[in-house]
């Protein structure tokens, strides 16, 4: 299976590293993309073909700074594809990383906990 690496945009796009051969799989950076659907359609479908034969335990590490409205669905929508594991009693969790002083950030990770089955851990870090 092919690795999904999508770089970093400074301004609006999120760096998105799915690599299941190093068992990687992390969401980092700002997600502000004008076509939400259409950027984060890719990464749907690599879950999808993931799903099918996932490695023995599945850890998704999300580390966005700052998300829109439309990113929120979008990540909702990618954490509830991985959840499916979960759903099937397989190894799988997410790794929520926060600035230690953002609240909102927080909040939104134990909302999106909420509604999943699969476990979270949530990690601070003093932001620079």
């Amino acid at each position: 299976m092919q690795p999904l690496i999508i770089n970093e945009d400074d301004d609006s796009l999120p760096k998105i590293v799915f690599d299941k051969e190093k068992n990687l799989l992390e969401m980092s950076g700002v997600s502000l993309p004008e076509d939400v659907v259409g950027f984060y359609k890719p990464v749907i479908q690599w879950i999808e073909d993931y799903l099918k034969d996932p490695n023995q335990e599945t850890e998704v590490s999300v580390n966005l700074t700052y998300f829109n409205t439309s990113s929120s669905k979008a990540i909702l929508d990618i954490l509830t594809k991985f959840d499916e594991l979960a759903l099937k009693d397989l190894p799988v969790s997410v790794t929520w990383h926060y600035p230690e002083m953002d609240d909102d950030l927080l909040a939104t990770g134990k909302e999106f906990k909420s509604m999943l089955k699969m476990p979270f851990n949530f990690v601070s870090y003093i932001q620079d």
